[in-house]
């Protein structure tokens, strides 16, 4: 069990650092697609806020959870962006295979790719941890 803690841990931690380097770049590159402030309130950036929220959230439960296991909402917030990632990857691909310019060029591609399949992997480690921590014993009031 303390060695399943300590890979939660450096999870969560990965997942801020994750969130403190994806939140700036998100933010510009959605204000540079969509022209400034509508970018604020367009569905795929609101899904990406949506998916930071949580990825903040289930990081701060995790590390506050300590000495106990707390992965399931961390997983929950992998979940949510692996999601919105292979969604962006899928739709990058669709559009390089067109013959459409995507914004930032190729290299948008193997960026989303990329981050989809880190993403991908963060979620499998959280689900993992969430399956070996068990189900959660009520506690005696």
């Amino acid at each position: 069990m303390r060695n399943l803690r300590a890979i939660e841990t450096r999870l969560a931690i990965f997942t801020l650092v994750v969130l403190a380097v994806y939140t700036p770049v998100e933010t510009i590159a959605s204000w540079q697609m969509f022209g400034g402030a509508a970018a604020l309130i367009h569905p795929g950036f609101l899904q990406s806020v949506i998916g930071m929220v949580l990825l903040f959230l289930g990081a701060r439960h995790s590390l506050r959870a300590r000495p106990r296991q707390a992965p399931a909402l961390l997983c929950v917030s992998h979940a949510w962006f692996a999601g919105t990632w292979w969604h962006a990857a899928v739709m990058r691909l669709s559009f390089a295979q067109r013959g459409q310019r995507l914004f930032y060029g190729s290299p948008e591609l193997w960026v989303v790719a990329g981050a989809a399949a880190v993403m991908l992997a963060m979620f499998s480690f959280s689900l993992f941890l969430t399956y070996k921590a068990g189900p959660l014993e009520p506690q005696q009031t």
